[in-house]
């Protein structure tokens, strides 16, 4: 964890900066959640005036490729209508700096408690029209979001998105090099069942409850942007669908709110492409053995940061491989 006086320095430097008049700092404060990057609350008071803010940073030390990506897709989405919340200034080495955002983001609560019921009612249309927004973003208005490789080095001739995919997740599982019999058939069942290309649009990557700030009246923000992509708008769907982003609400596929083709009618009526229940199987196929990936990955660097909520992810393989197993039958 970075030591919150050195923070203090930065910020306190950076919103001089910002705002082009001195600013006391009052924090940073740790927040909870974001297992691969830290989250720090803070308010930076500026003459009369209070700025309640949140710093969003690396937490490893690779910052630059992330940074430039994350900060060009928000901009770009709130461009084109996505609720997100306001990025105000930053840099690869400090992170990101944004307003802070009123609401919940804790799966449980939103899908249990009572307060949420009419929010639960809207989420799904809400999210889809997010989505379809999203997609909607030109890649010529994120340069830096096009220019990354979707998992490895860039092949000689370039890929059609799914196929790009399911070649990164091949990728980090030989880099993982652990035998994982399930993902492997996954990855077989992937190969074989490949969708019709698609033109390429900007994808969030990890679009989801629990990425989403969420108030009684619905959807407040989408957050987390850091593994946005160029690939197939059918894989943010996918992904949301998966059980694992459910939260106990298995019957409800979608976000655990609503069905599959309430997800699929409101995305297309608000803009989005056709995409078929098939192209969603194939996501959602997809995400069980991307999650699964991901938990293996999350276990191989929990030692070395001595992170308990990356050694607890990293337990969490079967979960996937089990539910991908029923999937492919």
């Amino acid at each position: 964890m970075t030591d919150p006086a050195e923070l203090r320095v930065w910020l306190q430097d950076t919103a001089r900066d910002h705002f082009g008049r001195p600013a006391q700092i009052d924090g940073p404060y740790p927040l909870l959640g974001g297992a691969s990057r830290e989250l720090w609350s803070f308010d930076a008071l500026v003459e009369a005036e209070r700025h309640e803010l949140v710093l969003r940073r690396d937490a490893v030390g690779d910052g630059d490729a992330w940074f430039a990506a994350e900060w060009e897709a928000m901009a770009a989405a709130s461009r084109h209508g996505v609720p997100v919340p306001g990025v105000l200034w930053g840099d690869a080495a400090g992170g990101l700096v944004m307003q802070r955002v009123r609401g919940e983001a804790r799966p449980g609560r939103i899908l249990r408690e009572e307060r949420y019921a009419t929010a639960r009612g809207r989420l799904v249309d809400e999210v889809a029209r997010a989505a379809a927004a999203l997609h909607g973003v030109a890649l010529g208005e994120v340069p830096a979001v096009a220019a990354a490789a979707p998992g490895g080095p860039a092949p000689a001739a370039p890929l059609a998105p799914a196929q790009a995919a399911v070649a990164g997740l091949e990728a980090e599982l030989d880099r993982i090099g652990e035998p994982h019999p399930a993902l492997e058939l996954g990855l077989r069942w992937l190969r074989l069942h490949l969708p019709d290309p698609v033109a390429p649009a900007l994808v969030h990557g990890d679009f989801r409850l629990g990425n989403w700030i969420v108030d009684e009246a619905g959807l407040v923000a989408v957050l987390d942007w850091e593994l946005c992509h160029a690939g197939d708008p059918a894989e943010d769907l996918g992904w949301m669908c998966i059980r694992s982003w459910r939260f106990g609400a298995d019957d409800r596929a979608a976000a655990g709110c609503g069905g599959r083709d309430e997800l699929l009618e409101a995305y297309a009526a608000a803009g989005g492409r056709a995409i078929s229940r098939d192209e969603l199987h194939f996501w959602e196929v997809y995400g069980n053995v991307r999650w699964g990936v991901i938990t293996r990955i999350q276990a191989s660097v929990a030692g070395d940061l001595r992170s308990l909520e990356r050694a607890a992810i990293g337990r969490r393989t079967a979960e996937p491989e089990w539910d991908l197993l029923a999937m492919v039958g």
